[in-house]
C-alpha cells in the first residue's frame, strides 16, 4: 500500500522531533517526506523528497505500476551496461551455437561496450540507439548493421524483461537499408584455379562445395562413412564447429547428395594419401595436427588460395554453394528438387536466392488460357447461346 512518513516528526504520543529535523541538523533542505511503496519482491521500497505532494504522487504511481505488471526498480536501473551484458546476459545465451556465441561476443567488445559500456542502463535513450546506428553505417555494410544492432536489442530487451529498465529504447529505431545480394554464379575456370591453388590438405572441400552444395562447416565435418561410394551418396548429417562435430542448423540441412564420379574420384584421391588420414571421428579433412581443421585457420588458406587464383577479394567459400545451385538449375531440375540438395528450409529461401536464374521464356503459356475458354470445335447448327 503506498503511503507518506514524516521523517521529522514521530507518529506517537507526545510528537516528538527526530534527528533529521531541522532544529536537529541545521540542515532545512533536508528532504521531509518518504514515499513508501510495495515494490515487485514484495518487500517495501522507499524515496526521500521535500515536498509531501511529490512524495504522494510517487509512491501512488509506483504502487499502480505493480499493480499494472510494469513495476521497474530504478536503483538497478543503475547498472552499467557492461555488468549486466557480460555478467547475466552473454552467460545465459546457452541456446546459441558455439559460432553465434562467439559472434555476439565478438560484436558486444568491438561496437556495443566501447560505446556504452560504462553508461547505466536506466540512461540509454532511442537518440543514443539512433546516433550509435549513423556511426556504424559510415564504417560497415548494411548488414552487419543489422547484425550488430540485434544483439544490443536483444541485450536491452533482457534488461527490460528482468524489470531493470521499463523499455527497450531500440524499440522503432531505423536502420540502414540492406540490397538484397544478386548471386552471380563463379565460372568453372575459377573454381579449379581454386582447387588447385588452396593447400593440398584443403583442396577436397573446394570440391565438396562446388560439387555437392556443402556448406563451410559441412564440408570440414564430413566423415568417411558418410561417403557412400556404392550407392554413389553423400549423407550430410553433421558440421565441424569449434574443432569438433556438432549437429547441423536445421532438420532440412540432413540430406542425401547425388555425387559424381568427379567428386567421388577427388574423395578418393585424398583418402590414399597416407599424411591425410581420417581424424577424429572419421572426419575426411584434418589440419596439419590430424584434428578437424578450425574455420579460422582453414579461412586464412581460403584468402590465401583467393589471391594466387586472382579472384575478387571476398570471394566466399559460399560461393562455390552458388556454383552448385547454378549447375543444378542449368540441368532443368525441379525447384523443389534444388530446395531439398541444397538443404534449405522453405522453398522461398530458394527462390528468393536463385529466382533469377530459372529460364523464364515470355513465350510460355502463350494460349493455354484461350484453350480453356474457347471450345476447340463448336457444334453445327447451334450458337453460342444454344437455340
Amino acid at each position: 500500500m503506498a503511503r507518506v512518513k514524516d521523517l521529522w516528526w514521530t507518529s506517537g504520543e507526545p510528537k516528538r522531533k527526530t534527528a533529521k529535523h531541522p532544529d536537529n541538523s541545521g540542515n532545512r533542505e533536508a528532504c521531509r517526506w518518504l514515499a513508501c511503496w510495495t515494490g515487485s519482491d514484495g518487500r517495501e521500497k522507499t524515496k526521500a523528497f521535500r515536498v509531501k505532494a511529490h512524495a504522494q504522487a510517487h509512491a501512488t504511481a509506483q504502487e499502480a505500476d505493480r499493480l499494472r505488471g510494469v513495476y521497474v526498480d530504478q536503483k538497478r536501473g543503475r547498472t552499467t551496461l557492461e555488468d549486466y551484458a557480460t555478467g547475466k546476459w552473454l552467460p545465459a545465451q546457452v541456446h546459441l551455437r558455439p559460432n553465434s556465441a562467439d559472434t555476439y561476443g565478438s560484436h558486444l567488445r568491438t561496437h556495443i561496450l566501447p560505446m556504452f559500456g560504462r553508461r547505466r542502463l536506466g540512461e540509454l535513450q532511442r537518440s543514443d540507439m539512433k546516433a550509435f546506428v549513423g556511426m556504424l553505417a559510415d564504417r560497415l555494410a548494411a548488414s552487419t548493421v543489422h547484425t550488430v544492432f540485434a544483439v544490443l536489442r536483444s541485450v536491452l530487451q533482457s534488461a527490460v524483461d528482468d524489470g531493470m529498465i521499463p523499455a527497450n529504447p531500440c524499440a522503432r529505431v531505423p536502420l540502414p537499408r540492406v540490397e538484397p545480394r544478386v548471386v552471380v554464379p563463379m565460372a568453372a575456370a575459377d573454381v579449379l584455379a581454386l582447387a588447385d591453388a588452396i593447400t593440398g590438405r584443403y583442396r577436397v572441400t573446394v570440391l565438396l562445395g562446388a560439387g555437392l552444395g556443402l556448406r563451410e562447416g559441412e564440408a570440414l565435418g564430413l566423415t568417411v562413412a558418410r561417403v557412400d561410394f556404392l550407392r554413389r551418396i553423400v549423407r550430410v548429417e553433421e558440421q565441424a564447429q569449434g574443432g569438433k562435430l556438432v549437429p547441423l542448423k536445421t532438420k532440412a540441412s540432413r540430406r542425401r547428395i547425388p555425387a559424381d564420379d568427379l567428386i567421388l574420384a577427388e574423395i578418393t584421391r585424398h583418402m590414399q594419401r597416407p599424411r591425410w588420414t581420417p581424424g577424429p571421428e572419421g572426419v575426411l579433412v584434418t589440419n596439419r595436427c590430424g584434428r578437424i581443421a578450425q574455420r579460422k585457420s582453414f579461412n586464412t588458406c581460403w584468402r590465401e588460395a583467393v589471391e594466387e587464383a586472382g579472384l575478387p577479394e571476398g570471394t566466399r567459400f559460399h560461393d562455390l554453394r552458388h556454383f552448385y545451385a547454378s549447375g543444378l538449375i542449368r540441368a532443368n531440375l525441379n525447384p523443389k528438387v534444388v530446395q531439398s540438395r541444397l538443404g534449405h528450409a522453405t522453398m522461398a529461401e530458394t527462390w528468393d536466392t536463385y529466382g533469377h536464374l530459372f529460364p523464364d521464356d515470355e513465350e510460355a503459356g502463350r494460349g493455354a488460357i484461350e484453350s480453356l475458354l474457347v471450345p476447340e470445335q463448336a457444334e453445327p447448327g447451334r450458337n453460342s447461346t444454344g437455340s
